[in-house]
């Protein structure tokens, strides 16, 4: 939900947490981290400036070499949302600025761009995007965007439908906004933990994450002027998740669209419902259309007899 945040140009010694340290110019990078100790090379020009540059490590102080020689020691201070914006900024920056030159090589660079891009649609991809997802959703909104996957098995259902039904409402960024939040809002008005919005893949790819994050955003907060990066902010309680292999299974081919599942078995409860290899189904009822959630599921509970649906669609707060 691989860490999505900045590719590293350097080696970590171990896992750690992610942090900032001084650094005696801004032409100061990282080159490897031993143990206690960050090693330093200065690259470029150097203008005599106190810089910053990003580890991740458990410590809370470490030792700074530079080119070879011992500069000090430092504390680590943790990495804001703030910092987090900043460096995706400046990376922006820098990218616009970058001049590739062309390549004798471009015949084999296109046919290695076609090998990724298989791979990148590819099942075991996929999963691992939805990893990343749940991960970016917990570490960047905290507790106030409701998880999918994790646990679902392991507790009992508390909204009218049962564990073994789904309803999924599968949406895209290229969608109006505001249509997408009023189906954030039915959702929450159906206060059922079995109904969730669905996206295909990450906004503008997995290149950039901060799209991303400012689209779940915009989609979940009540308050669209609020920034998570000043402060709290008020979110729709409404499941989002982004999964691709859902998408496939359903056979959606265009959004908005609406699918009831039930007699839904899943063998691990934190994998995607949309690998067959994981979950089976009974049966499903799609129904496409720009409309209201309750009115596409009304249709679907006709033509399906469901008492779930009934009961899920008879709720005071889906009356009016």
């Amino acid at each position: 939900m691989s860490c999505l945040f900045i590719a590293a140009p350097w080696a970590v010694s171990a896992a750690g947490n992610p942090g900032y340290i001084t650094t005696p110019d801004t032409c100061c990078i990282v080159d490897r981290i031993v143990e206690d100790t960050v090693y330093l090379n200065k690259v470029g020009t150097c203008n005599g400036k106190p810089g910053r540059a990003f580890i991740q490590t458990k410590l809370k102080k470490v030792k700074v070499v530079v080119n070879g020689t011992v500069w000090k020691e430092t504390d680590v201070e943790g990495m804001s949302v703030p910092d987090l914006a900043n460096t995706l900024a400046k990376a922006d920056q820098l990218a616009e600025r970058l001049a590739i030159p062309k390549s004798r090589n471009d015949r084999e660079m296109s046919d290695l761009a076609g090998t990724l891009d298989s791979y990148y649609h590819s099942d075991e991809f996929q999963l691992r995007v939805l990893s990343e997802t749940e991960r970016i959703k917990t570490e960047v909104f905290g507790d106030k965007v409701t998880g999918y996957y994790a646990d679902k098995a392991k507790k009992e259902s508390k909204g009218k439908l049962t564990n073994s039904e789904r309803i999924y409402v599968f949406v895209s960024s290229a969608m109006p906004l505001q249509t997408i939040r009023n189906y954030a809002a039915s959702v929450s008005r159906l206060g059922d933990p079995n109904v969730t919005l669905v996206m295909r893949g990450f906004v503008d790819g997995m290149t950039k994450i901060q799209p991303t994050i400012s689209f779940i955003a915009s989609v979940l907060q009540r308050d669209q002027s609020c920034r998570p990066q000043e402060g709290e902010c008020e979110m729709i309680p409404t499941s989002l998740a982004v999964d691709p292999l859902l998408f496939r299974r359903y056979q959606i081919d265009r959004v908005p669209a609406v699918v009831y599942a039930r007699g839904l078995k899943a063998e691990d409860a934190g994998l995607s419902e949309g690998d067959a290899k994981n979950a089976t189904i009974a049966d499903y009822h799609t129904a496409y259309g720009d409309a209201r959630l309750e009115y596409l599921l009304d249709q679907i509970q006709r033509e399906t007899g469901s008492q779930s649906l009934a009961a899920l669609l008879s709720t005071p707060a889906n009356k009016n």
